[in-house]
């Protein structure tokens, strides 16, 4: 088992790619649904430490400025996968830091009116956190099966391309070329109880049900083959469900904190 996890993150840091959940397209989508789900009080909260900017704003601040230390948000470094095991189970342990302990670490320390005892510039980081990290383990690619590698070459329109980059894109690579807010409109075709449903339990239940939907990912862009027309249609029906997931879950997260 040792051997085989080792494996599995060695094919993970060898392969060069992207550290992109989603692209930054996909981050902005799932940002710009959470913030429609926001309460006025939530919202009005929120507002207040974020500079005169938004949450969509910020989606995609941890892929580029996360950790310059110059910035004063270098606190303890967050990887932006999630390991499960074998039984889709949060893998806890399983490498140092990852997308759900960043999530359930601003939640504790902001959770229960917390955030008004801390200093603007804590909560401003972990809102971001939050912004980013929740919706990076909803993304297939960065779903970690410690069981088996977890990454691998293969080809779309004739070049080589890694596994987790194809996945972090997926949402471009369908049939369906959307602006964000035109995004966020379509995926309004989840009815009111499919919603309803996708916000049910807990970070980690979201992650184990997560691991269960998005191991058909490795089916669906399969190694060493060729990534087309039917594999990419069947990716952005994936991709689709699970940006709204993690948009919906950002809300209820981000209401749950502030609106106390």
């Amino acid at each position: 088992m040792k051997n085989t996890l080792a494996l599995a993150l060695l094919l993970l840091f060898i392969i060069p790619l992207k550290s992109f959940a989603f692209d930054k397209e996909g981050h902005s989508i799932a940002a710009s649904i959470a913030k429609k789900h926001l309460s006025k009080k939530a919202s009005k909260n929120i507002s207040k430490y974020l500079n005169n900017h938004d949450i969509v704003y910020y989606a995609s601040w941890m892929d580029y400025l996360g950790y310059v230390t110059k910035s004063g948000y270098c606190n303890e470094w967050f990887d932006h996968c999630v390991p499960v095991n074998e039984n889709f189970e949060y893998a806890e342990k399983a490498f140092p830091g990852d997308a759900l302990l960043a999530t359930e670490t601003a939640i504790e320390r902001l959770k229960d009116g917390k955030y008004k005892e801390l200093d603007d510039s804590t909560v401003f980081l972990l809102i971001k956190h939050l912004v980013h990290f929740l919706p990076d383990m909803h993304c297939p690619s960065h779903v970690i099966y410690t069981f088996r590698p977890s990454n691998y070459v293969v080809t779309v329109d004739g070049k080589n391309i890694n596994f987790h980059t194809v996945w972090d894109g997926m949402i471009n690579l369908g049939p369906h070329k959307y602006s964000v807010s035109e995004w966020v409109e379509v995926l309004n075709y989840f009815t009111k109880e499919e919603q309803a449903q996708m916000i049910k339990g807990t970070p980690r239940d979201w992650v184990h049900e997560n691991a269960k939907d998005c191991i058909v990912a490795y089916e669906i862009v399969p190694e060493g083959k060729e990534v087309e027309d039917p594999q990419r249609y069947q990716g952005s029906v994936i991709l689709e469900k699970q940006i709204m997931r993690a948009g919906l879950r950002l809300a209820l997260v981000l209401n749950t904190i502030f609106e106390k």
